[in-house]
């Protein structure tokens, strides 16, 4: 966990020094803090795509655990803003053409239906026996 947000953060100031501007990925959860303004609705479900460019305020702290604080401007307003590293999700730079994407952080499936009221969860395992390649003792 602390590697993949080491690499980010090395990565986000790389982009951040040599293209201008950068833009963070982040999850909404309860330890996330965007100021007063909080997660909209829709941020809250797809997450918040935050922009670091030559006006923002480049006095960033990032802890051990990688937790980022800063003070952000949202419009005219400025907000305290204070990221849970688990909920770094990833950096990106169109102008660089690169993005880094976590796959370390805990996703909640959008593929995998969930059972219905009542349904058997036997019902969905499915047996691998039948693609097995089986060998000369089988």
């Amino acid at each position: 966990m602390k590697k993949q947000v080491s690499y980010l953060q090395k990565l986000f100031y790389d982009l951040w020094n040599d293209f201008g501007s950068v833009y963070l990925i982040v999850n909404n959860s309860e330890r996330t803090q965007i100021g007063k303004r909080g997660f909209t609705e829709d941020e809250k479900k797809h997450g918040l795509i935050l922009v670091f460019n030559d006006k923002t305020n480049n006095k960033l702290d990032w802890d051990e655990e990688g937790n980022l604080s800063c003070v952000l401007a949202f419009g005219t307003r400025k907000e305290d803003v204070y990221i849970y590293h688990d909920d770094l999700i990833g950096v990106f730079s169109p102008g660089a053409g690169v993005q880094f994407l976590r796959g370390d952080v805990d996703k909640e499936p959008t593929a995998s239906p969930k059972p219905e009221a009542g349904e058997n969860e036997q019902k969905r395992v499915i047996s691998l026996d039948k693609y097995r390649k089986k060998g000369k003792d089988s």
